[in-house]
């Protein structure tokens, strides 16, 4: 059997540089980069030909040894990963609230234990607001190639026993096994899919077929150039085209790892290899694992004091600290720990160097959590204003849907006075507060209402997307109960920012066709309008708390959404409005003026994260919008009075 030759190759190096720079400027927010996250698939393939190089080259000596590889393996990812991390403990404390630093804690124990993947499935997407908060999302990469270091190089061992035949039948075997599971999860498991070992194994495992000379090299100076250039081709459409919206990983992984397994295949001696060779690549490649460690605690930060979308210049400004901080730590953290030199010349000072530094993490997050994450730190004023993230709906267990209870009626929610319900919300996640803020207001009148929301499932008849197959069914037997009632008032709500953005044309036709079913059927239907989206899917009550600290009150922060877009949404709602025969509610008036939008009112703050109003929030801008609509015959102080803090039941 025969394995790539174990020479360096700069071009790797410098394919290494093209897959960290498409990290960063991805999560710097540049648009041309939006898909730039397939870089790490391309680490997985590079990790996966490098690490089956060495394995292979020394079980065929006959010298192979577990203890060996995992000195190695230490030595290489242990030292930075930890300076880093104590960094970033530092800057969480100083920067966190409680809760944040919380889940902090626990990300960092997921870190030391090499579990970051395991501990970020379970909670939260990569793309998911949450992750913007979070420090050391970027190691779950780490986790998944720490558990293949685990346990590849035993299987391989024993697969060698058997000859070319058994290690071929494993590694293609394990392979196509992943490949299968990732394509098969990622639609309706996307989670789990994005983050676990078992979706991720077959980029690494790409990387070991080309190290193991299972597919033979190319031969022909043509096939090589070929090969490479459609391996750089491939990768900078997925850099370029795919974003966080593209099913990933499944079928669309394929692009850049068979991108990276093509250039790696092709040799060192094409014109891609040759490019990928400059020396200032080549360097970039070298620091790229502290550049990588380093970028996302830096972004994370960045976004949490600056909220705001970062300009040209922080942008340049982070790539500057972070290649600074990468170099530093590549020159005397990185490099003097590769080197059998000093105290950490023998294996057995690594192996306890590493265990100790690796259990002081974990120590330092167990003291954070035990102690509720510092809140000491906080004067009380500070700890209020954050408590406001917990102002969701407390019925959202047993009165907002989750998708699956196809419109059962029998299961909703009567909120207000123990009367019928003369008012019904029909929405996503967007009309869970509303329906409970409704609710309290309808109950001051002797009045109730009902709750039909779904998360994830806007109300637009036959619209579904990756991940939401059972929303069409929902929707459709929820509109066939709605049409079936006597008249009545049905406000709508929606967060149509979610669904406009890439799907349009099915949101908007589905939306319009259940608003004109409900409004033929005879109902009073209302569309409540958008609500305008915080920054960087930052939650507004830790913002504000953070804002408060430097010095900003809560009613004087604003924040600049898209305003342009928000006006464009806002004209498109109110003419699906108008054309089903609805009333359109507008709620930029009462939230923003011409360039900024509020987050807090009379002492009440209005989002429990990024996009959903609060209790409060809904009940202050229903009280002033909705309430003049649904009881006209008060007068506009009465239904405002009615909405404020003070008069929440």
């Amino acid at each position: 059997m025969r394995d790539g030759h174990l020479g360096y190759r700069p071009e790797l190096d410098g394919l290494r540089a093209v897959a960290v720079v498409s990290v960063f400027l991805c999560h710097l927010g540049m648009k041309p980069f939006s898909g730039g996250y397939v870089g790490v698939d391309v680490f997985f393939v590079l990790s996966g030909f490098l690490i089956t190089q060495i394995i292979a080259a020394d079980l065929r000596a006959g010298r192979f040894s577990l203890a060996n590889f995992y000195e190695r393996r230490i030595r290489r990812i242990v030292p930075a990963l930890v300076f880093v991390c104590a960094f970033s403990t530092v800057a969480a404390v100083a920067v966190l609230l409680p809760s944040e630093l919380k889940a902090y804690a626990a990300s960092l124990l997921a870190a030391a234990l090499s579990v970051s993947n395991v501990w970020f499935s379970s909670m939260t997407g990569y793309f998911d607001p949450a992750a913007a908060t979070q420090p050391l999302l970027h190691t779950w990469s780490l986790g998944v190639e720490e558990q293949f270091y685990v346990a590849f190089p035993l299987l391989l061992s024993f697969a060698y026993r058997f000859g070319r035949k058994g290690v071929s039948l494993f590694v293609c075997g394990a392979f196509v096994i992943s490949l299968a599971m990732s394509i098969a999860l990622t639609p309706d498991n996307n989670r789990s899919a994005y983050f676990l070992i078992h979706t991720r194994a077959w980029e690494l495992l790409l990387g070991s077929v080309i190290a193991l000379g299972l597919i033979p090299a190319p031969a022909r100076t043509w096939q090589r150039e070929s090969a490479s250039t459609i391996g750089l081709f491939a990768i900078a459409v997925a850099v370029i085209c795919f974003g966080e919206k593209t099913p990933f990983p499944g079928y669309a992984a394929l692009l850049p790892c068979l991108g990276a397994a093509l250039i790696i295949w092709a040799g060192g001696t094409t014109i891609v290899a040759r490019g990928l060779s400059f020396a200032p690549i080549v360097f970039v490649g070298l620091i790229s694992y502290s550049l990588y460690l380093w970028h996302w605690p830096l972004i994370v930060f960045a976004k949490l004091l600056l909220v705001q979308p970062f300009t040209p210049t922080q942008q340049l400004t982070l790539i500057a600290v972070a290649t600074a901080l990468s170099i530093l730590t590549w020159r005397f953290v990185e490099t003097p720990f590769r080197r059998r030199a000093g105290a950490m010349s023998s294996r057995k000072a690594v192996f306890a160097g590493g265990g100790l530094s690796l259990g002081a993490l974990a120590a330092s997050a167990a003291m954070l959590v035990s102690v509720q994450g510092m809140p000491k730190r906080f004067p009380e004023e500070i700890l209020s204003i954050a408590a406001g993230a917990q102002d969701a709906s407390a019925r959202r267990t047993d009165c907002h849907f989750d998708g699956t209870l196809a419109g059962d009626f029998d299961k909703s929610c009567v909120l207000g006075a123990p009367v019928a319900p003369a008012t019904i919300v029909y929405g996503d996640s967007h009309g869970a507060e509303l329906a409970v803020a409704l609710g309290a207001l309808a109950e001051l009148r002797n009045e109730s209402v009902r709750e039909l929301t779904a998360s994830g499932c806007p109300p637009a008849l036959d619209f579904t997307y990756p991940g939401k197959g059972e929303c069409p069914a929902y929707n459709a037997k929820t509109i066939e109960h709605l049409v079936a009632l006597a008249p009545t008032t049905i406000v709508v709500a929606a967060n149509a920012v979610a669904w406009t953005q890439e799907y349009s044309v099915d949101f908007t036709r589905g939306l319009e066709a259940a608003l004109r079913a409900m409004s033929s059927a005879g109902h009073r239907v209302i569309l409540f309008g958008q609500v305008p989206p915080h920054p960087n899917q930052l939650p507004v009550p830790a913002t504000l708390a953070r804002q408060a600290m430097l010095g900003t009150k809560p009613e004087t922060y604003a924040f600049r959404p898209d305003m342009k877009a928000l006006r464009t949404l806002d004209a498109t709602l109110a003419g699906i409005a108008t054309a089903a025969g609805a009333t359109y509610i507008s709620l930029l008036p009462a939230l923003c003026n011409e360039n900024e939008c509020k987050a807090a009112i009379d002492g009440a703050v209005l989002y429990f994260d990024d996009n959903h109003l609060t209790v409060a929030g809904e009940k202050l801008i229903a009280a002033k919008l909705l309430a003049p609509v649904l009881w006209p015959g008060e007068t506009a102080a009465q239904s405002i009075e009615s909405g404020k803090p003070g008069t929440l039941p």
